[in-house]
């Protein structure tokens, strides 16, 4: 198992489009910031409080979350097309060590790098220009805390569907499609209705932690700011770790049953 992982990640690291991929991922924070004009504007000072309280963190993570499907199914299934599965099994592996090595190396790549990057911005920009006032420093620790299991969630939904369609490119199409069709339907279902989304999809479950919708001005050492409450419910957080560890757990369990009963390529 850990030299099918071995030879994954050998692979995933000499792949154009993977490091095109996580590029664009680390430069993605700067632009959104750019475009929104946190960057330049003299009068203000882009901390970790304001990436997260205007919304940044939550416009970003949209793109993150292209980047978590291109690399878990690339690297999941990437080299199907080549047969490699077929060498695998001719080396000895068992189904089920070759099924745990693709899997275990799709969530290093999809998820676990995917994750770093999403908060990496709350690091770099605390280091530069501090915390800030406008969030509570704890609170976003626990938001990040629970941001990384809808997040792993959403990578093993990609890693499914690379597997059953055994296709990298079908399992990015499929996942964009159904993507656009969450995204269409939770616009619709708010806006129509008083019904908001939050566990209930991987995408709008990190949305939500992502993405602040009440504030309060204070003055701060005779200073105006915009306070952000960023505490999270005990409801919203139970029922993010239960639904993400279930949720998770199934697609696992539909992805080894059809790697299972599949013939060899």
């Amino acid at each position: 198992m850990f030299n099918i992982i071995r030879s994954l990640n050998y692979t995933a690291r000499r792949e154009t489009v993977n490091w095109i991929t996580i590029i664009s991922m680390l430069l993605m924070p700067a632009f959104v910031m750019y475009i929104s004009g946190m960057i330049g504007d003299s009068s203000r000072v882009m901390t970790s409080s304001n990436y997260y309280g205007s919304q940044t963190m939550g416009t970003a993570l949209v793109f993150i979350l292209f980047g978590v499907m291109i690399l878990a199914c690339r690297v999941t299934a990437g080299d199907a097309s080549d047969k490699t599965i077929n060498y695998e099994f001719l080396a000895g592996h068992s189904r089920g060590k070759i099924f745990a090595g693709r899997v275990i190396a799709g969530f290093l790549w999809g998820g676990i790098i995917s994750f770093i990057i999403f908060i990496l911005p709350l690091f770099y920009l605390t280091l530069i220009y501090g915390w800030g006032l406008e969030t509570d420093v704890k609170d976003i620790a626990e938001v990040c805390l629970l941001a990384f299991f809808p997040i792993m969630r959403l990578t093993a939904f990609n890693i499914m569907l690379a597997t059953v369609t055994r296709s990298a490119g079908k399992g990015i199409a499929l996942g964009y499609a159904l993507l656009m069709v969450v995204a269409m339907t939770q616009s619709i279902v708010e806006e129509m209705t008083d019904f908001v989304f939050t566990w209930q999809f991987g995408f709008t479950n990190v949305e939500v932690l992502s993405t602040p919708d009440n504030s309060r001005n204070l003055v701060v050492d005779g200073k105006m700011i915009t306070h952000f409450d960023t505490a999270l419910t005990p409801d919203l957080a139970w029922k993010t770790v239960l639904a993400s560890v279930i949720f998770t757990a199934v697609y696992m369990i539909i992805t080894y049953t059809n790697f299972k009963k599949k013939d060899r390529d």
